[in-house]
């Protein structure tokens, strides 16, 4: 599936922290007011927030669970800060990826940059500043379906995770919430939720066409 590997996540979510920093001793503003002022409001994202410290989700929302079955819904999110301490939907993440990668949101040399991606070698993705670029698999090969190209992000912590597909053309989207991931699974380099084929079978049901 696309799942970045533990030691890339590790580097992925080191290098969000270090832009939390950049950005507030560049702009002396907090991270969470700069990503509500440019991104957030900006785009209409009303459902989608950063909270700081409050353990509680509120509104509507899926309940997290661990690999246990315990639930750890209420968890702090400080600790991810801007490695993905937020708060949303699958309607304003699919108006995210649409704008981020429709060129709707970045200046043309950043989409550039954006878009710009390095493969590292046995590995079926390749990665940009924060994002994937992979070809999804569509048929065996007997019934003549090409891969599909799209660009993917997704993002775990306690008790959820998340997998935001399009494919490369804007053409198609999926976005999927899961509400099971275990921090302490992951911490040990164990896989932090339950392997499935599912999430395989889903992608190519809604991007392959």
């Amino acid at each position: 599936m696309g799942q970045t590997p533990v030691p890339a996540r590790r580097t992925a979510l080191a290098g969000h922290l270090l832009a939390g920093l950049v950005i507030e001793a560049v702009t002396h503003r907090s991270a969470s007011a700069e990503i509500r002022r440019r991104i957030l409001d900006p785009l209409g994202l009303k459902d989608t927030s950063f909270p700081l410290t409050d353990p509680v989700v509120r509104g509507p929302h899926l309940h997290g669970y661990d690999l246990k079955g315990e639930d750890v819904t209420r968890f702090s999110p400080s600790y991810d800060w801007t490695a993905g301490a937020m708060i949303s939907t699958v309607d304003d993440l699919a108006r995210f990826h649409r704008a981020l990668f429709g060129g709707k949101l970045l200046r043309p040399a950043q989409q550039r940059e954006l878009l710009t991606t390095v493969q590292p070698a046995d590995t079926p993705a390749a990665y940009g500043p924060g994002v994937q670029r992979m070809d999804l698999p569509c048929g065996s090969g007997s019934d003549g379906r090409p891969p599909v190209g799209v660009w993917l992000t997704d993002g775990g912590g306690p008790g959820y995770t998340s997998y935001s597909l399009t494919t490369v053309d804007g053409e198609r989207q999926l976005v999927i919430a899961a509400n099971v991931y275990d921090l302490g699974a992951d911490l040990k380099h164990q896989a932090p939720f339950p392997l499935s084929k599912g999430i395989l079978k889903a992608q190519t049901a809604a991007l392959c066409g």
